[in-house]
């Protein structure tokens, strides 16, 4: 198969405040090694600072040879911007949640910390590709919750790893074979507010990646939407060959 380079996949992004926000502490990158997006902290102090120094740090990094290694780089650098940011403005427990994809020779490297999420429409099937470091997902794992509990669980914004904080700030990597496919990058401000069902609709029956980024923010906003919300939509390598159809099926 000839696969088309990500930096000119087709793309669409949305980003907007949560209802109670004064800023909006998400960020994104759209190109053209990397397609990012980090979400500061919350509950922590200038987490808008926090995810610009995620997103400065990704701007800046290269991806030479292996890509393990690169995605393990950037985020380290990027765990000690945040730490470096915090420092100067006297501003402790400053952190980022990060998802993002890159290229490979053999397909598309997703990788993760925290509970920023990426979905992967391929053949009509949505699937999520990755899963949350988060106390409400070790919950799920052990059995002891449901995911729809955990989408209302007074937890549900503790993680477990995150850059820029004391602890584990590992991305987790997920290789993905090059096949057609649409995908979703986006903050726990889309997901708490909005079902895999709901998202897979959306991602198959829009057609221009822009309108489908705009839509699930627009969704998110007809509820709470308390939180800030961030959507990235990249097709690749192209987009007519998707099989996207009106109802697919949500894979695990």
């Amino acid at each position: 198969m000839t696969t088309r380079a990500l930096s000119t996949a087709p793309l669409g992004l949305a980003t907007r405040a949560g209802r109670r926000r004064d800023t909006n502490q998400d960020a994104a990158l759209t190109g053209p090694t990397w397609f990012v997006v980090a979400d500061g902290m919350g509950g922590h102090r200038r987490g808008d600072i926090a995810s610009r120094a995620v997103i400065d740090t990704f701007t800046h990094s290269t991806v030479l040879g292996d890509t393990r290694a690169a995605v393990e780089a950037a985020c380290e650098d990027a765990h000690t911007a945040i730490r470096r940011a915090a420092a100067a403005a006297d501003e402790p427990g400053m952190g980022s949640t990060v998802v993002g994809l890159v290229e490979t020779g053999a397909g598309v490297v997703v990788f993760h910390v925290g509970d920023a999420r990426c979905y992967r429409l391929v053949g009509g099937e949505l699937r999520l590709l990755t899963r949350d470091h988060s106390h409400v997902q070790e919950l799920i794992d052990a059995g002891r919750l449901t995911t729809e509990q955990a989408r209302t669980h007074p937890l549900r914004n503790v993680v477990t790893r995150a850059l820029g904080l004391v602890g584990d700030h590992t991305p987790d990597l997920v290789h993905v074979d090059p096949r057609p496919s649409r995908f979703l990058l986006c903050s726990d401000g889309l997901t708490a507010e909005l079902g895999p069902r709901t998202i897979g609709r959306t991602l198959a029956g829009i057609e221009q990646p822009g309108e489908a980024a705009e839509r699930l923010v627009a969704l998110a906003f007809d509820g709470d939407a308390h939180d800030d919300t961030t959507a990235l939509v990249v097709d690749t390598p192209t987009i007519g060959d998707n099989g996207r159809g009106a109802d697919p099926e949500v894979g695990p």
